[in-house]
């Protein structure tokens, strides 16, 4: 977006931990006048910038203490394209993110569970059951520093 300065750099920054306040909350502590933090979210909104205001959710309140990157590697079997797979992927239960990535995998799947054998019972059987996946790796996560 063309424009972006460093006050719009700070609203965003201040949403990404706050994002529940008000305006006037906002411009109060970042010491800005509240009619132009108003003005600049509507343009960072219309601008495509914020996609959208979200959740963050405390998963070990929620019972989902394994977080797990799974690694897949893509095998094409009729016309099923490898965006297709990631699109499939991205529907089950417990994934969060899917992206296609570049190197000996093909793509990366952020999954969680609530234990080592969800965990599993989501790999084994849903993610390697789907038509186009050879074969996964999986990365348990044992501690995050910053998400």
């Amino acid at each position: 977006m063309k424009g972006f300065d460093e006050i719009d750099n700070q609203i965003v920054t201040y949403l990404k931990e706050n994002g529940r306040d008000r305006v006037t909350d906002i411009a109060d502590r970042l010491r800005l006048n509240r009619v132009t933090v108003a003005q600049r979210l509507e343009r960072l909104v219309k601008g495509g910038i914020i996609k959208r205001f979200t959740v963050k959710l405390d998963y070990e309140s929620l019972g989902l203490d394994v977080l797990a990157f799974v690694f897949i590697s893509f095998k094409k079997i009729g016309n099923t394209t490898q965006e297709e797979l990631a699109q499939v992927i991205s529907k089950l239960g417990g994934v969060e993110e899917v992206h296609i990535i570049a190197g000996e995998f093909d793509i990366i799947a952020k999954v969680r569970a609530k234990n080592l054998r969800e965990l599993g019972e989501k790999v084994v059987n849903r993610i390697r059951g789907i038509s186009g996946v050879e074969n996964t790796f999986s990365h348990i996560v044992f501690q995050t520093i910053i998400d």
